[in-house]
Order: C-alpha cells, then structure tokens, then sequence
C-alpha cells in the first residue's frame, strides 16, 4: 500500500490518459466453483502473519485469535514469507526492506538506509512491497524513486530494473504512482499503478517480463486507489481499493470486474484496506487498515467470517492492532514461488 506521491508537475507533459470515473460497487457474490478448495474454518486451518505498522512489530496468528509469534520491526509496511523459513518486510516510513527469521525474529539483512531516503548505492526511497525470490534476489518496489528494482542479497547491487529512476510516466519503460510489483515464476512482474485523479491517471495494473516489455496492461477507472494486485489464479487478480469505503475487486486481464465486495457503511464497511490475498479454501484475507482489524471475507456470503482486532479501536495489547497495512497467510507460498494461488511454479 502506497501513501507515497511524488509532486512532480513534468508527469503532466509526458503523458495524457482518460479520467478516473466514479467508483461503482458491484456487490455481486460468487457462486461457489469446483476448484474452490475445501478446507477448515475461515482461515483453511492456517495462521496469519500480519504487519501491525503502528505497532512496529510483525505477528503471527492463529485462527483462535491467539499471537503465537512476535518480532520487532520499525514501521513494518508488508510482509512476505518464503520458502527458507524467513520474513521479507519492508519499512515505507524508514526507507529499508529486511529479512527476518521466522524462527527467533531477528533481522538477518537490512537493505536501505534507515530514515534516508535516496537513490544511491544501497538506498530506496520509501519502499513499498518486497518479495524474496529463488535466486537469491529481493523484489522492492521503490515509488520514491519511481522504479521496481530486484537486489541481489549477497553484494546488495541493483540487477534487475523497470522504471527510470526519478522520471515518472505511464509509457512503456516507466512508472508514475506504483505501489506493488509482485515477481512471478516465469520471470515477468505484476505492477500496480495506484492512479492519481488530479493528474488524470486511473489506477492500472500491467505485467512486464523480464526484459522489460509489457505483457499486458489494463485500467481499472472503477477504482479511486489500486494498492496490492495478486494473482489468483485462472488469468484473474485481485486488488483493493484503498480508500473510505473501500472494496475488495477481482478483475481479469480485460479489466472486468468479476466480483467486489465493498458495503458503502455498517460493520463490513472497509476503511482503506491496504492488501488482499486469496486462500486456499477460496476466502479473502483482507488487511483493513484504517479500521484496525484485518478480517475474512467469504465470497459466496460476502460476509467477514474472521475479524482479528477491534473495528476502529487501534491498540497494541492482545485481540487489539494499530493500522494492520499487511497481512499474509503463514505455510502457503507466494509468487514468484507458484505462478498464481493453487498453480505450482
């Protein structure tokens, strides 16, 4: 999730796109499917790790609502697990992504200069979601400095590059409002464009493979704020829409939007959600981070089934959470490890 925007009034010359329309709810739930999973309880059996940012630690939860693990981590943005047992957790405040064991909560490599923004060696500038990957790489999305960067763990060198540092845009090559870059199994990279009104920019997702050439590309003008796509499988997406009410959308690669769940008030009311991922047994695990809690969402019901926090009341004592930006099943593999949720890499 993005709360960074650069001012710059160049964008305006270098590009011209339609207007964002207003932001429509469809409301519809799924019908249940035959590849939807069946597993126990909300979660599917499995506990969550989330990113408490206000809190500054990263938890892990189990379905009872009981913290099981705790690690200390400055202003933790997003998290993502991978397969050697480790965290990769990203500090959009601090300007630093890290590794932390999953074992003892220790941080086992830092990226980034702590409260120094910039873009030289070893600098990121208020990074955004972060992946580790098979290679030995860490993915970061870097909007400060309008790129998406992979690092190489062991020398700490930029390898891999989409975007011009500093310049932003909306052509081929560029990125003006990213907010998410999830690398996939095949090579490529999922970006969201988290989209800017006032300058005429309407959130976007678009995929670009490895040597820099884009896949495809869609406009989402249904959405005010993009934040977090993630593969779901079946050449569909979900992402949030980050602001009050905010909704949960599953679009395909046309731009449709398959299914949303957004009520515009009451209990189910989102208050800028910050990411979503689908689970195994087909749920939606949501952080809802304005309203303090991250909670399930079932969408054949589009009911929340699962609340962990107190709606609207932030805190750091057990059952209570201060502005949840990230939450991610424990146990399940993310991309670039399975090409999309259910699909082997």
């Amino acid at each position: 999730m993005n709360r960074y925007v650069s001012a710059l009034s160049m964008l305006a010359a270098m590009v011209i796109l339609a207007g964002c329309a207003p932001f429509t709810n469809t409301g519809t739930p799924l019908s249940p499917t035959k590849t939807t999973a069946v597993a126990t309880g909300p979660l599917g059996g499995l506990n969550v790790y989330i990113c408490d940012e206000k809190g500054n630690r990263v938890i892990e939860v189990n379905t009872a609502g009981q913290i099981i693990w705790t690690a200390s981590v400055p202003a933790p943005d997003d998290v993502a697990p991978t397969p050697a047992n480790t965290l990769i957790v990203n500090s959009d405040k601090h300007s630093q992504v890290f590794e932390v064991s999953e074992k003892t909560g220790k941080i086992l490599w830092t990226y980034g200069r702590y409260n120094q923004p910039g873009s030289g060696p070893g600098q990121v500038n208020h990074p955004e979601d972060s992946f580790g990957m098979p290679n030995g790489h860490v993915a970061i999305t870097d909007p400060g400095n309008q790129r998406v960067i992979q690092v190489d763990q062991s020398t700490g060198r930029v390898v891999w590059q989409y975007g011009h540092t500093g310049v932003p845009g909306t052509l081929p090559g560029y990125v003006a409002t990213t907010n998410d870059a999830v690398p996939l199994a095949g090579g490529g990279v999922l970006i969201t464009e988290a989209g800017h009104a006032a300058w005429n920019l309407p959130p976007t997702v678009l995929e670009v493979d490895r040597q820099g050439l884009v896949v495809w590309k869609v406009s989402l003008p249904q959405l005010r704020y993009a934040s977090d796509a993630m593969p779901v499988g079946g050449g569909r997406y979900v992402v949030t829409n980050w602001v009050k009410p905010g909704s949960i959308d599953v679009f395909n690669r046309r731009g449709k939007i398959t299914w949303s769940y957004g009520p515009r008030s009451g209990p189910g009311m989102l208050n800028h959600p910050s990411s979503a991922e689908r689970l195994p047994n087909g749920n939606y695990l949501v952080s809802d981070d304005y309203n303090d809690r991250v909670v399930v969402i079932d969408p054949h019901t589009n009911r929340i089934v699962w609340q962990y926090g107190v709606t609207g009341v932030p805190g750091t004592e057990p059952g209570h959470l201060m502005g949840p930006t990230d939450a991610k099943a424990a146990g399940e593999l993310l991309p670039p490890y399975v090409r999309a949720v259910g699909e082997a890499g």
